[in-house]
């Protein structure tokens, strides 16, 4: 087992009882009141250990900053897809071009003519 991967476990166990921890100090059930103006109505509440809210708040946090980064990097993600498909076509003509250069008719390896320039499509 490498030295890298024994560090990683070891830091997961950590967080892991971290969080144990954090979850056994806060396990008082605590009410929440869905709605705040009609205080006798039971149905409208839910009640749950404490951690428990502070975890779903957390993670949803989580998911929300992810997704707002991930939204607003589109723009470059798109770049990065219309780049690479450029890439990608200038490397088959250079391929079609070394091809047909190697290919030609009547052409000696060691002809003393020039080859003819390539043609620029900008």
């Amino acid at each position: 087992m490498t030295v890298k991967r024994f560090i990683k476990i070891f830091l997961l166990f950590v967080l892991g009882g971290i969080i144990a921890a954090y979850a056994v100090a806060n396990r008082q059930p605590v009410r929440f009141i869905l709605d705040p103006l009609i205080s006798r109505d039971l149905a409208a509440s839910i009640e749950a250990p404490f951690f428990v809210y502070l975890f779903i708040a957390m993670f949803s946090g989580i998911l929300i900053g992810a997704s707002a980064v991930w939204i607003s990097q589109r723009r470059w993600r798109k770049a990065a897809r219309s780049e690479s498909r450029e890439a990608a076509r200038w490397k088959r003509e250079a391929e079609n071009l070394k091809s047909g250069l190697q290919s030609a008719p009547g052409r000696a390896a060691n002809s003393n003519t020039p080859p003819r320039p390539l043609q620029s499509y900008l």
